[in-house]
């Protein structure tokens, strides 16, 4: 699954920073994506996506 949220992220990501971290708040926003987010964090940060981390 974190790989899935991670993929999906990135692919927003591609079309524009903006684009990316609003995918990353949408599936954030709700608790049930919550459990992977550390994991998720971890793939992005690994992968060089680490301006769509965003905390709110």
């Amino acid at each position: 699954m974190t790989t899935f949220i991670a993929r999906r992220i990135m692919e927003e990501a591609d079309k524009s920073t903006e684009a990316g971290q609003k995918k990353y708040r949408a599936y954030f926003r709700t608790r049930l994506y919550k459990k992977w987010k550390d994991e998720v964090d971890t793939i992005l940060k690994t992968d060089g996506y680490d301006e769509i981390i965003v905390e709110d």
